[in-house]
């Protein structure tokens, strides 16, 4: 598939991933609040988000930028932990199986290769993967989900203890503690638990 009718470019790439690249772009105009009406996100956002599912790589794994080839980061700013966000939302919105399908096979990959030492944090660290397997359990109620979750929170709870890099910003939401310990607690109330600043489909705008 080669027709991608909404493509982004920023520092002069077109990132894939949540943070700042395509799956997160898409995966927020679906959300109610956006109020994008049907005909828009069938035929506008829906071709941009099977464009995007083709780059999928062999492993399941999504990569950093159109440009890269380099199947190696797990990062939920750039790979698969953010492409599955926009991949359960789509298949909350448009009603196709294959979303849902796609958004499982992100999770095995996570669950292989999610334990990161680059941090901590929700950005490009462990947490954040944790909490794709969060979003998962509370759509799919399976409580397979839920245990990886528990998991990589039994990880984040060895703080230290893994030799990762420090941060720029140690104490910082998205990039060390504060997420951490944001997915922690969240850990806790699974039901309620979401990706902070990010999982906003719960908003409703008058």
């Amino acid at each position: 598939m080669e027709h991608c009718p909404l493509l982004y470019q920023w520092h002069r790439k077109q990132y894939v991933g949540a943070a700042h690249g395509m799956a997160g772009i898409y995966y927020m105009l679906m959300q109610p609040a956006a109020k994008v009406d049907q005909e828009t996100l069938t035929e506008i956002v829906k071709p941009s988000i099977d464009y995007v599912r083709h780059k999928k790589f062999p492993s399941g794994n999504y990569p950093s930028s159109l440009s890269n080839e380099k199947d190696r980061l797990v990062h939920w700013c750039h790979d698969a932990p953010g492409v599955i966000h926009m991949l359960m939302q789509a298949y909350k919105v448009l009603k196709e199986e294959k979303y849902l399908k796609e958004a499982m096979e992100c999770s095995d990959v996570i669950w292989q290769r999610g334990l990161l030492r680059k941090g901590y944090g929700i950005c490009h660290g462990t947490s954040g993967n944790g909490y794709s397997f969060l979003s998962l359990y509370r759509l799919t109620q399976d409580k397979k989900y839920l245990y990886r979750a528990c998991k990589f929170a039994e990880w984040c709870l060895d703080y230290g203890a893994h030799a990762c890099r420090i941060p720029d910003r140690p104490y910082s939401l998205f990039e060390d503690m504060a997420g951490a310990i944001h997915f922690l607690s969240d850990v806790l109330g699974p039901e309620a638990s979401r990706f902070p600043a990010f999982e906003l489909d719960f908003l409703k705008r008058d």
